[in-house]
């Protein structure tokens, strides 16, 4: 059926009957844009206290719920720059609405030290990227965090933190203040042993010192510094800073608050041992690769003969060594005595006999200008005078010494400055035997 064709009365009546259209400049939608985003702000803030009031428990009631942070100021965090995340924290020691919970501290902490640093060792060598005044600001918040607010900021970071955050912990933070603070019964200082990186526990082990790693328990009565012992990753540069923070008549006075069981001396003798015969098998599984190695490409004698190339105690014969010579003089300057042994032994079981030793880089320049040794294995970061870097320079002045670095510090600016030494090798810490072997082969 065909529609009956409409009149042009009708059109006119019906287009006088719509509202005109609203024409919106862009002044008027950024208008708009501010007034909404004021209202949402404010009506976020209100919710959020309301949240905050009922969750929050009366005092004697427990830890409160943790809360997500919204969406807003987790934008701002990501954006800020670092100083204004410093003055984020500054402001944490005023009291009303302006002050930030928490979960915004926790935010802000994790967004300042993953800007800056990016891992934990480089967060522990150049931790002087924030300035001194500031790294004391950070040290007052977690210190006033634990005083006055039940360490709520700190236990976040530990239970939730990454391991950068937690590192950040025991550079920064006065750990008399996590000693003081508990969370069911367990303080936080052995929450932060049990989760912290392995690279930055020596630093911890050394920063806790004989009072706290003796004299703070957890709920059972035990010591810290046991547990540092039940770790399972326990490493010579742990037992150093063991060893530099107490004698072992001191460690025999480490016992359990009952008074029972074992003592430190006794849990430090076991772990050296474990420590000892690991490093033994690693060597006889070393000797034992070279002479089946060997066996195979006809370098050396074949089947049984290729076994009768070590002594009865597993060391080489000059049979089942590689064709360089193994006769030089080598220096091995570190600060640290069991390092330099650790270095010594591994160069043992390579073959090289012929080894001097300086715990300085003033000793290491002294020794150097005396013996001219071939190759000097020099630590980069050592106290005193002279660092391994500029011992370096001066023991190039006298000899024609080859240097390989040993560092645990990558940053561009040690490095641009070991690079102007023109050295023939760096090695990282924690270093291996395997390392030093290669680095030797492309040096001989």
């Amino acid at each position: 059926m065909t529609k009956p064709p409409q009149r042009s009365g009708d059109n006119k009546r019906k287009d006088q009957g719509k509202p005109a259209p609203v024409v919106y400049t862009a002044e008027d939608v950024e208008r708009i844009r501010r007034e909404y985003d004021a209202k949402f702000s404010e009506l976020e803030h209100r919710i959020l206290k309301t949240i905050e009031k009922a969750v929050t428990p009366k005092p004697g009631e427990g830890t409160p719920l943790r809360m997500t942070m919204p969406h807003s100021s987790l934008s701002w965090i990501e954006k800020a720059t670092p100083r204004q995340l410093i003055e984020l924290f500054g402001s944490s020691f005023t009291d009303g609405p302006k002050r930030p919970d928490p979960g915004t501290l926790f935010m802000a902490w994790g967004a300042l030290f993953s800007s800056l640093f990016l891992s934990s060792s480089d967060l522990q060598n150049d931790i002087d990227t924030i300035s001194r005044e500031d790294r004391e600001l950070l040290s007052r918040v977690i210190h006033e965090d634990c005083t006055r607010r039940g360490g709520k900021f700190v236990f976040t970071i530990l239970q939730k933190g990454a391991n950068l955050d937690r590192a950040a912990l025991v550079v920064i933070a006065n750990l008399n203040d996590l000693a003081a603070v508990s969370q069911d019964g367990e303080p936080a200082i052995i929450l932060l042993v049990k989760t912290c990186d392995k690279s930055i526990r020596p630093l911890l082990i050394k920063k806790a010192g004989k009072r706290l790693l003796a004299g703070v328990n957890d709920r059972d009565g035990i010591p810290v510094l046991f547990t540092v012992f039940g770790l399972g990753d326990l490493n010579v540069y742990d037992i150093e800073a063991v060893e530099n923070v107490f004698t072992k008549e001191e460690l025999k006075k480490v016992v359990p608050k009952t008074g029972l069981g074992r003592s430190a001396f006794d849990a430090y003798t076991e772990i050296a041992t474990r420590l000892k015969e690991s490093l033994a098998h690693q060597r006889k599984s070393f000797m034992n690769a070279r002479a089946g190695a060997a066996a195979e490409t006809g370098n050396g004698k074949a089947g049984d003969d290729a076994s009768a190339s070590m002594d009865g105690n597993g060391h080489e014969t000059d049979e089942s060594r590689e064709t360089c010579d193994t006769s030089i003089l080598i220096l091995v300057v570190d600060d640290s005595r069991v390092l330099r042994s650790l270095l010594i032994q591994h160069l043992k079981n390579l073959g090289y006999e012929n080894i001097i030793e300086a715990q300085t880089g003033d000793e290491a320049v002294v020794v150097a200008a005396e013996k001219h040794p071939y190759l000097v294995f020099m630590d980069i970061n050592m106290p005193w005078k002279r660092d391994g870097i500029a011992a370096a320079a001066e023991i190039r002045k006298t000899t024609d010494a080859r240097v390989i670095f040993l560092t645990s510090c990558c940053n561009k600016e040690t490095i641009d400055r070991a690079r102007d030494i023109d050295p023939e090798g760096y090695i990282l810490k924690p270093f291996s035997e395997r390392n030093i072997r290669v680095a030797l082969r492309l040096l001989i």
